[in-house]
């Protein structure tokens, strides 16, 4: 006859707590994980984001820990128990840990493992957040399981909660392959398959500050590069693809997290503006304005004369679009996406660096990753 190590049915203290935490520290991984993410949520805390991100992994961090408690501390041998409420919390929280890591430490993995990492990340988690709020109901109500093999009462062992894990594990690696994009092609293969948008990457989010896309019209516009040089500019579109253009291939990194791989860039140079207005000896960084009217940024003339950085009218090989910056947007490969503003019509050479329209909100004028 087996021993039972917790009379009358009832758990230990330890194992009452990590219950609750499980539950609490996951609805604080979910609500700081949504803020870091989503615009609305995003723009509004941005002062307090750094805190928020570290409280996130801080959080991820104890929440791995406590998904091996049940393989460190000893386990009742006679437990009723139902499978689906220590699958579901080991299972997915591993997977989730292991696609949350990438999006933590972005320098060890690259950007297409980090791009599949993110998309899987935020589904594993809102599934297992519903999961959760089943299992909460169940619990208020006093309702039970419907009686099947998954949730069958068992004897639980240590090395059944490992292969928990380690199924959590293998399913995260396998989600951050490029075989999991076969999941997220099916629902856009009708559109893709007339070749319109063939081989165009798609942004997660397209963000703009005003709520509205620029109205720009090609015979009227003109690239203002003034400011400390010799010889002012005001340049048409024409004139700007006259000059010499590059073609480049780079990673999109945005702060809130998702990753772009590959996206293919093509441009000019802010090089190729130099001896055009000749810029003085004061001149030691660069402001670009956005035709939105309201939309910053500032580089150091060191960072603008990097040899990736564009001003782009291409996205992989088709004229932006309006969302993407139409005609013409920067591009700083080596930073943040909020460092990459869009529909560029004045290039100001200035002495001093102002505040750019994310960093007078609270973002670091250092944006690189």
């Amino acid at each position: 006859m087996k021993k039972n190590w917790f009379p009358h049915g009832k758990w230990p203290k330890y194992y009452v707590w990590l219950h609750h935490y499980s539950i609490v520290s996951f609805i604080g991984l979910l609500l700081s994980g949504l803020v870091l993410y989503v615009p609305f949520l995003h723009v509004r805390l941005i002062r307090y984001l750094t805190l928020i991100h570290d409280a996130h992994i801080f959080l991820g961090i104890l929440f791995f820990l406590s998904l091996f408690s049940p393989i460190m501390k000893k386990l009742p041998k006679v437990n009723r128990i139902r499978i689906v409420d220590w699958f579901m919390p080991i299972t997915f929280g591993m997977a989730i840990v292991l696609t949350g890591l990438p999006l933590w430490q972005i320098h060890w993995f690259p950007a297409a493992l980090r791009e599949q990492a993110f998309a899987w990340h935020g589904n594993l988690s809102y599934l297992l957040g519903i999961w959760f709020v089943l299992h909460g109901l169940f619990k208020a109500f006093g309702t039970k399981y419907p009686e099947a093999q998954v949730t069958k009462k068992l004897d639980p062992e240590r090395r059944q909660f490992l292969r928990w894990g380690i199924t959590g594990i293998v399913g995260g690696a396998i989600a951050m392959t490029p075989f999991s994009q076969f999941f997220f092609s099916l629902g856009n293969r009708s559109s893709s398959s007339t070749g319109a948008n063939a081989g165009v990457h798609e942004f997660p989010e397209y963000f703009t500050v005003t709520d509205s896309y620029p109205k720009v019209m090609l015979d009227k516009y003109r690239l203002q590069v003034d400011g400390l040089v010799a010889t002012p500019k005001s340049i048409t579109y024409e004139q700007l693809l006259s000059l010499p253009a590059t073609k480049q291939t780079k990673d999109f990194q945005c702060v809130t997290g998702w990753s772009v791989a590959n996206v293919g860039w093509e441009g000019i140079h802010i090089r190729e503006l130099v001896p055009l207005v000749n810029p003085t000896s004061k001149a030691d960084f660069v402001t670009f304005y956005s035709a939105d009217g309201v939309y910053t940024e500032s580089l150091t003339l060191q960072e603008a004369m990097e040899a990736d950085v564009l001003l782009a009218f291409k996205m992989d090989g088709q004229a932006l679009r309006v969302e993407q910056g139409y005609p013409i947007r920067l591009v700083v490969p080596s930073m943040y996406g909020y460092k990459s503003i869009k529909w560029v019509n004045r290039v100001e050479f200035a002495s001093t660096r102002i505040q750019g329209y994310w960093e007078q909100r609270g973002y670091d004028s250092e944006a690189t990753f």
